[in-house]
């Protein structure tokens, strides 16, 4: 048996309010499109989680509403400030600890700790940065998350938003 992850990216935010938080940046028009759109996707990928553990951000949380809202998405999700632009090893952190229970997983935060993470722990290269909404889902060979830092892992789809053909 093995786990599958997805890491996301969140959507495409707005920067309209001079003075704003980055924290409490809402998406803008382009990312409320985007976002269900992927969640359309990732459910015709037969990436549907278990789990979805997402920064506590705003657009991060719109981004996660709407993706899951988009596959009807009814299990457990949760708000992780530790997310909110965490570096590769806090995303590391969060995968390898979570529950043997979670067969599959969305991870939904921020760059530049996402496309890190990709460039680390992929088995190719895809892309130096990963544009807002990708999604890139993984398979860990391993029975269990505990085993994240030492198990093989595949890049097995990676997308986003203005991609024409997906791997």
């Amino acid at each position: 048996m093995s786990k599958r992850f997805v890491i996301i990216r969140h959507a495409k935010s707005s920067w309209a309010t001079l003075g704003q938080a980055d924290f409490d940046r809402p998406l803008n028009e382009r990312g409320q499109k985007n976002a269900p759109e992927m969640g359309k996707r990732l459910f015709q990928y037969g990436l549907v989680p278990d789990l979805v553990l997402s920064s506590s951000a705003k657009r991060t949380r719109q981004t996660t509403k709407a993706i899951t809202e988009a596959m009807n998405f009814k299990g457990n999700t949760e708000w992780l400030d530790k997310l909110y632009h965490a570096p590769v090893e806090t995303v590391e952190n969060t995968i390898s600890t979570v529950d043997d229970q979670y067969n599959t997983i969305f991870i939904i935060a921020h760059n530049p700790g996402l496309t890190q993470f990709l460039i680390e722990h992929g088995d190719r290269f895809i892309t130096d940065n990963m544009p807002t909404c990708a999604i890139a889902a993984f398979e860990l060979h391993a029975d269990s998350w505990t085993d994240f830092y030492t198990a093989d892992k595949s890049i097995i789809k990676y997308d986003f938003p203005k991609n024409t053909v997906t791997e």
